[in-house]
C-alpha cells in the first residue's frame, strides 16, 4: 500500500537521459579538474538520494544527489564547507540548481573506524566543533533557507505536527508497527504542551541554526585527526540543540549505553557528551538552563525526524515503504512516550 502517494513516481535518476547528462557533467568536471575515469561507475540508489562510486586517475570520487522533496544536499554542502572547511567536506564541483556534487574520498568512515577501536572520545571531539559551526551560522536562517534547507525552527513545528496527526494512512493506524487510535488521541491531547515547549525554546535565546538531523558515526568521516561532516539531505534550520536526539540515541546504542531519551536519566558516558557539545554555548545561559534546553530541542525535534521520513518515501518502491514506512509512526510514538510529566 502506497499510502496516499498513488502511483509511485521515479526519481529524478530513473528519468530518460539523466545517465547521459550525469556522464557528460561527470566527465566535464574531472577534466576541469585534470582528472579522468578509469573504470565503471557503482551506483547506490535509496528512495532519497543516489550516490555514484567513481574510479579516477586522483583515486575514487563519489557524485551524488537528492530527491528534490529532501534538502539540497548540495548546496548546504558546498556553503557549509566555505564556512567551516575543517569541519564539513568540501566538494570538488557543485551544481546547485540540479542538487548534484562531486565529492572527494574524505576518509574513513567514523563507524568503520569504531569497529577497529571503540573511542567514544571522537565524539567529545566532534560535538564542539559542530556547536561551533552553528554558533556561527545564528541569524542567518533565511540564507539557510535558501540553500534548500528544510524548515525546521521551534514555532514552525507545531503545525507540521498537526499536519503528521492529520495524515491517518501513514500513521498506519492499528496496523503492525502503526500507531493504534489511542495513542492518536493521546497525541492530539498532547499537542497544546507541545506547542508550549516550542514556544519557550523560541523564546530561551538560542536562536536557531544549521541542524544536521542525522549526525551518527555513518556520516562522519575520520582523517587524521580530523573529521568531516557529510550527508546533509535531512539538514534543517532549527533549534541547534536538537542535533543531540540522532547522535545520543546512536552513541547510545553503538556503545552499548542504553537508549538516550531527553527527559530520562542518561549514562555517564551521554551526559559528559552532552555537555561537551554544550560548551560552546557556556557563555550565553547557565548550564543547568542549557541542559533543560537539550532536553525540550530533542523531544520536539522527534518531529522533524518524522516529517524527513515522510518527505524520503514519494519514489519508494512498494518494498521500500514496507520496510521504512513505519518510521512516521515510530517517531511520533517516540514522541509521546518520552512527553515531559
Amino acid at each position: 500500500m502506497r499510502r496516499g502517494l498513488g502511483l509511485r513516481e521515479p526519481p529524478p535518476w530513473e528519468e530518460p537521459g539523466w545517465d547521459r547528462s550525469v556522464d557528460e557533467w561527470i566527465t566535464e568536471q574531472l577534466e576541469q579538474l585534470g582528472l579522468h575515469q578509469t573504470g565503471p561507475m557503482e551506483p547506490r540508489p535509496r528512495p532519497w538520494s543516489i550516490v555514484l562510486t567513481i574510479p579516477t586517475s586522483g583515486g575514487t570520487c563519489y557524485f551524488k544527489t537528492t530527491a528534490p522533496e529532501m534538502a539540497n544536499d548540495a548546496a548546504i554542502t558546498d556553503a557549509l564547507a566555505r564556512e567551516a572547511p575543517h569541519l564539513v567536506l568540501t566538494p570538488m564541483a557543485v551544481d546547485p540548481d540540479r542538487r548534484w556534487m562531486l565529492l572527494p574520498h574524505g576518509g574513513t568512515r567514523l563507524r568503520d573506524v569504531l569497529e577497529e577501536k571503540r573511542e567514544i572520545g571522537h565524539w567529545e571531539r566532534i560535538l564542539p566543533a559542530c556547536a561551533e559551526l552553528q554558533r556561527g551560522l545564528q541569524g542567518r536562517d533565511a540564507e539557510l533557507g535558501s540553500m534548500g534547507a528544510f524548515d525546521r525552527r521551534p514555532l514552525s513545528l507545531p503545525r507540521l505536527l498537526a499536519g503528521l496527526l492529520d495524515d491517518p494512512e501513514w500513521l498506519m493506524i492499528g496496523e503492525p508497527g502503526g500507531l493504534s487510535e489511542e495513542q492518536l488521541r493521546q497525541l492530539r491531547d498532547l499537542q497544546p504542551r507541545f506547542g508550549l515547549a516550542c514556544a519557550e525554546l523560541e523564546a530561551a535565546g538560542i536562536g536557531p541554526s544549521t541542524q544536521h538531523d542525522d549526525l551518527h558515526d555513518g556520516n562522519v568521516l575520520v582523517e587524521g585527526d580530523g573529521y568531516r561532516l557529510i550527508d546533509w539531505g535531512d539538514a534543517g534550520v532549527a533549534h541547534p540543540f536538537a542535533t543531540l536526539l540522532v547522535t545520543l540515541r546512536s552513541v547510545g546504542q553503538a556503545f552499548e549505553l542504553g537508549e538516550w531519551s531527553p527527559f530520562r536519566p542518561a549514562a555517564p558516558e551521554l551526559d559528559r557528551l552532552r555537555d561537551a557539545y554544550l560548551e560552546p554555548w557556556s557563555d550565553r545561559l547557565p548550564q543547568a538552563r542549557l541542559r533543560e534546553l537539550v532536553a525540550l530541542a530533542a523531544w520536539t525535534g522527534m518531529v522533524s525526524r518524522a516529517r524527513v521520513w515522510l518527505a524520503a518515501m514519494p519514489h519508494a518502491t512498494d518494498a521500500e515503504i514496507a520496510e521504512s514506512g513505519s518510521a512516521v509512526p515510530g517517531w511520533l510514538e517516540e514522541l509521546l512516550v518520552s512527553a515531559p510529566a
